[in-house]
């Protein structure tokens, strides 16, 4: 049984789940090609509406079990990236259904999402801090981009210390307010707000992500256009000009 199980219980939307033996769906270098490989699958599946991503037992993924990886970090690391590169292309709403602790990058896995539904209890941290382990730079943007308190970010990435969903709530783009009291139903939550946002072009949905979040998605290689901006004053009264010229 491989690390990754995609059903869809809904028409056109993807439930990908998680597991592994010990509860803790470790980023190992066979998990991470399995993730590749199914969000591929779904991202190339004809009508896909939305992705929910999720976990069976234990915690939603508590990253990589650095006691037993057998790479260095930097290329683990850049292997999540591709992951994260994934879920921030992918041509439809996507969530991440996190129904237990998301640490490390494991968080990254769940911000990497343009939703989370979240389980009261689970807790959520980046321990590298405490670890003296470094972090790729795609965490640090995923947090400036997803988390609007500084406070917050500074909590969980500087201090290493761990919040749970119950305490997240109105702080983080969670969907759900209140955070789900019971793990059982978020999965289904997920699918249930994905299931009520409707959208036309893949394509589309996903440039207008993109430029939504565009320091995430450069942190993991991904080109975005942006608008050029006048440099100087002259050139922004030029600008001005233009606009008034053709709003009259």
């Amino acid at each position: 049984m491989g690390f990754c199980t995609v059903q869809s219980p809904i028409d056109g939307i993807f439930v990908l789940t998680m597991a592994s033996s010990d509860g803790h769906q470790y980023l190992t270098d066979d998990a991470i090609g399995d993730l590749i490989a199914s969000l591929t699958a779904v991202r190339d599946t004809p009508g896909l509406r939305g992705l929910v991503t999720t976990s069976r037992l234990g915690s939603f993924c508590d990253g990589v079990d650095h006691d037993a990886a057998g790479q260095p970090d930097e290329q683990v690391a850049a292997r999540v990236g591709e992951v994260v590169r994934l879920l921030l292309e992918m041509p439809a709403p996507t969530a991440a259904a996190v129904n237990g602790d998301a640490t490390s990058l494991g968080l990254a896995l769940a911000l990497a999402h343009d939703h989370c539904v979240v389980w009261e209890g689970a807790a959520v941290a980046l321990p590298e801090a405490r670890r003296r382990r470094p972090l790729p730079g795609y965490v640090a943007a995923l947090l400036r981009d997803k988390v609007a308190y500084a406070r917050l970010r500074k909590l969980l990435m500087l201090r290493a210390e761990a919040c749970t969903g119950k305490e997240l709530v109105g702080t983080w783009y969670s969907a759900n307010d209140p955070a789900a009291a019971d793990r059982e139903v978020v999965a289904a939550e997920a699918c249930e707000l994905l299931e009520g946002i409707e959208v036309g072009s893949g394509k589309n949905y996903a440039t207008a992500r993109q430029a939504m979040w565009p320091e995430s998605c450069a942190a993991v290689g991904m080109e975005i256009t942006r608008p050029r901006r006048p440099s100087s004053p002259e050139q922004i009264l030029h600008v001005r000009k233009k606009i008034m010229y053709k709003t009259s």
